[in-house]
C-alpha cells in the first residue's frame, strides 16, 4: 500500500510556539543545538495522536 505525503500547513501561532520550544532547547543545550522545527512538529503530533488514541483526548 502506498503512501501519500503532503505538506501540513501550520498557523502563524502555532510556529511561533515552535519556534519558542526550539529556543527553550537550544538554550537547555551545553553546545548550543536544538532539534529542528521538523523534528519538535513531528514530536508534537505523536503525542498528540498518542493522547488521542488512548482515550484521554
Amino acid at each position: 500500500m502506498a503512501i501519500s505525503v503532503k505538506p501540513v500547513l501550520i498557523s502563524e501561532k502555532q510556529m511561533e510556539a515552535i519556534k519558542k520550544i526550539q529556543e527553550e532547547q537550544r538554550k537547555k543545550s551545553e553546545v548550543g543545538v536544538a532539534p529542528t522545527i521538523h523534528e519538535i512538529a513531528r514530536g508534537l503530533m505523536d503525542k498528540a495522536l498518542a493522547y488521542t488514541l488512548t482515550g484521554r483526548g
